[in-house]
């Protein structure tokens, strides 16, 4: 017979109970957003959400319930994705996850309309690479009023 094999102890689960053992997210800024990309803002963060996306948006994800390297999370952040996922997951634990360029134009845009009041649609276009065009449909979205065009 061999040596009797020790038992891997595996770090404590977070206490996701606590409200603060999740990120601090700008809750406007998380009324703005779709469902399942809420819950990754809220899970992960703005920074760290953004940057996941960046690697995994756009497909068919499957969240194991415990940590794997081929998500590239921290214990903690894959529990807290898994919470804030549960309503989204299908039987097998996947979801569709969007794309991160679909956080940035919600948060360009909403600094583009928060701007208008303080610049012109030409500044607002030349800050953030769009044409007036675009500026002036952005800002049509909020606003119903007629913009001038001289």
């Amino acid at each position: 017979m061999g040596l009797p094999r020790q038992r891997q102890t595996l770090p404590a689960a977070p206490d996701l109970e606590r409200e603060d053992s999740f990120p601090a997210v700008d809750e406007e800024l998380l009324k703005t957003l779709p469902p399942v990309l809420r819950a990754v803002v809220r899970a992960l963060g703005f920074g760290r959400a953004r940057e996941w996306l960046a690697d995994h948006g756009g497909v068919n994800v499957s969240i194991p319930a415990y940590r794997t390297q081929a998500l590239g999370l921290e214990p903690d952040e894959l529990a807290r994705l898994r919470v804030t996922l549960a309503p989204h997951l299908d039987a097998a634990g996947r979801c569709w996850l969007p794309k991160a360029d679909k956080l940035f134009i919600r948060v360009r845009d909403a600094q583009i309309r928060k701007d208008r009041n303080y610049a012109s649609i030409n500044t607002l276009a030349r800050r953030n690479h769009l044409s007036s065009r675009q500026i002036l449909n952005i800002c049509r979205e909020d606003d119903d009023r007629q913009y001038d065009l001289f």
